[in-house]
């Protein structure tokens, strides 16, 4: 029976092994073979057999970043390890590992905030959840096997096959490596089994290393890594069902460095690449497309999306701490969540119904499981509000249109991602109303828009 290594070391960020595949390790600097970057020097697509280059564009962050307010709290801070942490809406599940030789699953309903536990032989690990649901890798004696568990109606799933492992659920579908094809543990395929039809389907079938994969929620999509046997050279895929349980496999990315670490919402997948001498986030559509850079200084690892926003961990230079962030592609403002002198670690996000939550790992005496909640104000949304407002004042025409102009400015400037000309357009604003106030603007007014648009700025970290 293969064994995990339980006990999590900071420095290297390997959380064990399931046939001999590290879990979630640091991401590694190394690079591909020459040939491969020689016949691989566009970023291509591969659409219908055909590969078509794909336009990439960059988003150029500042280091700094407005602290993003909210709750925090220890999910479990009990003996032993408590990692692998993974939120979907309400649904918090996490693994506890005493170091005795046992490990269990756990889960938690926001709504109910009970610990509960998922049955299984205390050999379980590697839980992923998916709407009600969590599906993890469980150990036993005939070969690693992915198991589903319905916390709603309280039923277990064991998946057909062994040597079957890091399971991901999204909708009916559940994502697997299945290593049931070859005898080297660092070669895999990628399969999925649809759990309405009780269909088993090889999405790969090739020599190499097919992994880490992703589900989308509806569980309409599949994005994961395929790697070479030795663990390097990884470009990221994409498969997508176009009716019940077929589906088209695409390559998305081709380009010098290594492609890790995919999720996808259902529309884009996001993913990590090494290709500039760090690790950055990119993004492009889930069919292929423009792809887009997030240019942010430093290290980042550790990515999941949920909606518009992605969660990360990101170090600004060797050495640092990584801390926990938040991007959000509708506004490209980037937020921080957390300040801490340790690395938090195995972040994931969810955002459900206005309300977000990050789970992550912190190291101590041992690993803990923590929760961050937060609501987050869309400021373009609160800008075309304020907008809204001055319309409804009926000022003089020319003071109206200036005031709106200037907060035009502010959008033009968030959707381009430069937040420094957003403030600058809010406090011009700011300005000119406090020269109208209790002139061609009342008192009352001036102090409604200038409140308006201060709570704006401190939602963007402006000075």
């Amino acid at each position: 029976m293969n064994t995990i290594n339980r006990r999590l070391d900071p420095t290297r960020r390997i959380k064990g092994k399931i046939n001999g595949t590290t879990i979630h390790p640091r991401l590694q600097q190394a690079r591909k073979p020459m040939v491969l970057l020689i016949a691989l020097i566009l970023t291509l697509i591969n659409t219908g057999g055909r590969y078509v280059v794909a336009n990439s564009t960059a988003v150029p962050q500042t280091p700094t970043a407005p602290m993003l307010s909210g709750t925090f709290q220890v999910v479990n801070n009990g003996p032993g390890d408590q990692t692998n942490p993974d939120v979907d809406c309400n649904l918090i599940s996490y693994a506890s590992d005493n170091l005795q030789g046992s490990s269990l699953i756990h889960f938690i309903s926001a709504s109910t905030n009970t610990d509960l536990l998922v049955p299984g032989n205390g050999l379980d690990f590697l839980p992923r959840a998916g709407g009600n649901r969590i599906t993890f890798t469980e150990l036993n004696p005939l070969g690693d096997g992915v198991a589903v568990y319905d916390t709603m109606a309280q039923i277990r799933i064991d998946i057909p096959g062994v040597k079957r492992s890091h399971s991901a659920v999204g909708g009916d579908l559940v994502a697997f490596e299945d290593r049931s094809y070859f005898t080297s543990p660092n070669q895999s395929e990628l399969g999925v089994y649809d759990l309405s039809t009780g269909t088993d389907i090889r999405l790969t079938n090739d020599t190499l290393f097919d992994k880490t994969p992703s589900v989308s929620p509806t569980g309409n999509a599949v994005v994961w890594e395929k790697c070479q046997p030795d663990g390097f050279g990884c470009d990221i895929y994409s498969a997508t069902e176009d009716s019940p349980d077929v589906f088209t496999t695409r390559q998305l990315t081709g380009s010098a460095g290594e492609d890790r670490y995919p999720d996808t919402n259902g529309q884009i997948v996001v993913y990590l690449s090494d290709r500039t001498g760090e690790n950055d986030i990119y993004y492009q559509p889930l069919t292929g497309g423009t792809e887009t850079r997030i240019a942010i200084p430093g290290d980042q690892r550790d990515l999941s999306i949920s909606g518009n926003l992605i969660a990360f961990e990101s170090s600004a230079q060797l050495g640092d701490p990584y801390d926990i962030y938040v991007y959000d592609l509708s506004t490209k403002i980037l937020y921080q969540v957390t300040n801490t002198a340790v690395d938090e670690v195995s972040s994931r996000i969810a955002f459900c119904n206005g309300t977000g939550r990050i789970v992550y790992d912190t190291p101590a005496t041992d690993y803990d499981v923590n929760l961050f909640t937060f609501q987050l104000s869309n400021p373009v949304t609160q800008i075309n509000n304020l907008i809204a407002l001055v319309r409804s004042f009926s000022l003089p025409s020319a003071l109206e249109s200036s005031l709106i102009s200037k907060l035009q400015d502010a959008l033009t400037a968030l959707s381009a991602g430069n937040t420094a000309t957003a403030c600058s357009a809010l406090t011009s604003f700011i300005k000119q109303v406090q020269t109208q106030s209790g002139k061609k603007i009342t008192t009352q007014q001036a102090t409604q828009l200038i409140s308006s648009a201060n709570a704006i700025k401190s939602n963007l970290g402006c000075p």
